[in-house]
Parts: C-alpha cells; structure tokens; sequence
C-alpha cells in the first residue's frame, strides 16, 4: 500500500514538473501600439491593434526600411513597468537593452527574442548562424502578431508593461516603436 502511495504521488510529481518547465506563467494583453518616424521616407511605421479571437488581440501593420544599415545605426530598447498603468508610475526595468549598434543587436535580441515571438506572422528576415549584410531595404509586414513568450522571462509581475524601440540613424532618421501590454498571472 505504502509503495503504491509512493509511486501514485511520484507521478504525480513528475507531470506536474513537466507542465510547469521553462513556460511562462503570465500572458499578455496588448493595449496600444504606434510609431513615430522624422523622416517617414527613409523610414515609416504604421501598426495597429487588431481583434484576433474574443479574448486574444494582436497588432497588424507594416514597416517600410529604406536606409543601409551600418555602424551607425543604433538600437535601444525601453522596458518600463506600472504596476497601476499611470504614467507617472512607469519604472524602467532591469529587462531594457542600452543604445548599441544595429549589427549587435541583430546577432542578440533581435534573434533570440524578437524572431521568436514575432517569427511566425512577419516576413522580416531571419538570421540564424549571424547576421550578413547587407540588411534588405524594404517593406516588412506583420498579420496578427502576438507574444508567445519565447525568449522572454519565464516571471512577470503583473502590471502594465511599456516597450520602446528606438532606432536611429543621425542626422538622416529617428524612429520611436511604443506598445503597452498588460500582464496578468497566468495560473493554469
């Protein structure tokens, strides 16, 4: 009987171990999404919310990329948290990427996370033994995209969480990307 316990309550243990390996435990509901360019004709944003089910939503739009991408382009990213959502209350996080160049953050984030996430419902190009320039000058569309989590902490307090992108390219381009997510527990 004893034996019988042990073995009912190890397997127990085991799947309930599977379940919870290295997945999130939040999900993310996107509340906005934008972008800004200086000069809309080396490059130009335009993203929007869209309902993807009842309950999931997603942003859909394109990005027009119409400089070279060398040395001097540089990438920043912005990760601020509010656990209320007034803007007053927004924090910057551990989570965000100081300014570097564009070839580095394309062999980093742009691979390990971006990619990941976004992969599945945009035509960017994908890099994955490193990046060879020359980066394609063009028009890149996304159609219902969401976060699935790969790549991104397994841990999020719940809140409201604020990316900015910046990439600039001085004197010719600056483009500012914002999205603001909410970010609940997810218990099951």
């Amino acid at each position: 009987m004893f034996s019988m316990n042990v073995c009912l309550f190890l397997c127990l243990f085991v799947c309930l171990y599977d379940k919870s390996a290295a997945r999130t435990n939040w999900e993310a509901t996107p509340l906005s999404i934008g972008g800004t360019s200086t000069n809309p004709s080396a490059m130009d944003i335009n993203l929007r919310l869209e309902r993807i089910s009842r309950s999931e939503f997603g942003f859909s739009g394109t990005f027009f990329w119409g400089i070279d991408m060398d040395d001097n382009v540089m990438v920043e990213m912005r990760i601020l948290n509010s656990y209320s959502g007034d803007e007053a209350d927004y924090k910057l996080t551990p989570y965000s990427i100081q300014p570097q160049k564009f070839t580095d953050y394309i062999d980093t984030f742009y691979k390990d996370m971006l990619i990941p996430n976004l992969g599945n419902c945009t035509d960017m190009p994908r890099y994955e033994s490193g990046y060879v320039p020359p980066w394609p000058k063009a028009t890149f569309n996304f159609n219902r995209c969401s976060l699935n989590g790969k790549g991104l902490p397994d841990i999020l307090a719940e809140g409201f969480y604020r990316g900015e992108a910046i990439i600039t390219a001085l004197p010719t381009v600056a483009v500012n990307i914002s999205a603001t997510l909410r970010i609940k527990t997810k218990y099951f």
